[in-house]
């Protein structure tokens, strides 16, 4: 088995392909240092606790505000997109929370937390299946991988999605619980995400969701003044919670109800669950009902002309042929053969085409027991602007639960895999 087959297996079997649980970390053990340049445990007297391993030191659980080296606080390589002008356009408002649809007949599928192992063989359900979905990628995750890294594989995946007629939106750098963090850290989440995909898709989105629908009105007023439309759902079938247990129940509830003529649900394209079996069952519930399957973009009444932005003009603008964009390498100087004066020249970075994820048959797997405790349990999405209710009791993940994905041990055989392919 050649080594890169056998990462693909470890990664599959790890905890986060059948789960999405959370942890707090105060709970989980780590403590704040007692001060700067201060050490953790009882060699530095007990200053607080260090956590070894994928369950702390990759991105989410790595603590941004302790951890320089964290995944998530590694710039991903691209032109900065902070000064970039944010114009207001379309019809969805900015910075307030969107958890219905508008248009009626429209479903709007969406899915989050990838790319990830399993979504290439969700785009080929999705298009045998003439559905169009939302992809509400993350840059950084789990330790997969930047997006726009070549070696990561993920940027054929993304720019799949965008020739296939599907909606990017962002869901962060790397899944930060954003209340959790202060200002400067969560405008870097912001800005990391765009510069990825700038460097994948030539554009970045106009369409954002939070990481557990966390966002406090700090965060919305941020998330207005970049130019972000913040939408939410009004279905959360729990397809990350016991294996699906009950996403069949609660999605066949929100359809059979008859109580709205439009839908905008919440999925997760890291389930094994969902991208074997679960997707195809909300496929064929929401055509038996007569819905179309659009993108959420679609379904709030917006042309794809205004998804997304120009990375230089802020402009409203379709993803397709945008193509990727390279940030430019500092001029180097160097001596002429003649006079012997300095003269500059500019430099590119050369584009290496990523070689894609291999494509692999999915399995479900069982999930790991790591559960959460919720702080909520209503369902309900409230924010200052504006509230929405979810169908369901409500997921820790997605209504506020005070904490942060649990990658897992498995990462550990992940960074060995990593490094033998380097080898």
């Amino acid at each position: 088995m050649r080594i890169q087959d056998t990462l693909i297996a470890l990664v599959a079997a790890s905890p986060l392909a059948a789960s999405h649980s959370l942890e707090n970390p105060a709970l989980g053990g780590l403590q704040k240092r007692a001060g700067a340049g201060s050490k953790c445990g009882p060699a530095g007297g007990n200053a607080g606790v260090c956590g070894t391993g994928g369950d702390f030191c990759t991105a989410p659980g790595c603590l941004l505000a302790f951890g320089p080296a964290c995944d998530g606080n590694k710039r991903p390589s691209g032109a900065d997109t902070s000064n970039t002008p944010r114009p207001r356009f379309g019809s969805v408002p900015f910075g307030v929370d969107v958890s219905s649809c508008t248009v009626p007949g429209k479903l709007a599928l969406t899915f989050d937390d990838g790319p990830y192992i399993y979504t290439t063989a969700l785009l080929d359900l999705l298009k045998k299946n003439n559905a169009r979905a939302t992809f509400f990628v993350t840059g950084n995750n789990a330790g997969k991988g930047a997006i726009n890294d070549p070696n990561s594989g993920y940027a054929p995946i993304l720019q799949r999605m965008i020739a296939e007629g599907h909606q990017i939106g962002s869901h962060t750098w790397s899944h930060e619980n954003l209340d959790s963090l202060t200002p400067e850290l969560r405008r870097k989440q912001f800005i990391y995400n765009e510069i990825a995909l700038v460097g994948v898709l030539g554009v970045f989105p106009a369409y954002f969701r939070p990481p557990y629908t966390v966002c406090n009105a700090d965060c919305y007023a941020e998330l207005g003044a970049l130019g972000y439309k913040v939408v939410n759902y009004d279905v959360d079938p729990k397809d990350w919670e016991d294996g699906g247990a009950k996403s069949h129940q609660i999605y066949t509830s929100a359809i059979d109800s008859g109580r709205q003529s439009e839908y905008l649900v919440l999925a997760h394209d890291v389930q094994p669950f969902t991208v074997n079996e679960f997707a195809q069952f909300m496929i064929d519930k929401a055509h038996a009902a007569g819905f179309e399957i659009v993108p959420a973009g679609e379904c709030l009444g917006e042309p794809e002309s205004q998804w997304y932005r120009d990375p230089k003009t802020g402009a409203a603008r379709s993803a397709r042929g945008a193509g990727p964009v390279e940030e430019p390498e500092p001029e180097p100087t160097k001596k002429t053969a003649t006079s012997g004066t300095v003269s500059a020249t500019t430099q590119k970075k050369v584009v290496i085409t990523p070689t894609p994820v291999p494509t692999f048959k999915v399995t479900e797997l069982p999930r790991n027991s790591t559960t959460a405790e919720p702080t909520g349990s209503s369902g309900a999405i409230t924010t200052p602007t504006g509230t929405g209710t979810s169908t369901g009791t409500g997921s820790p993940q997605e209504t506020g639960a005070a904490g942060v994905a649990r990658p897992g041990t498995w990462l550990g055989l992940l960074g060995l895999g990593a490094a033998l392919m380097m080898a």
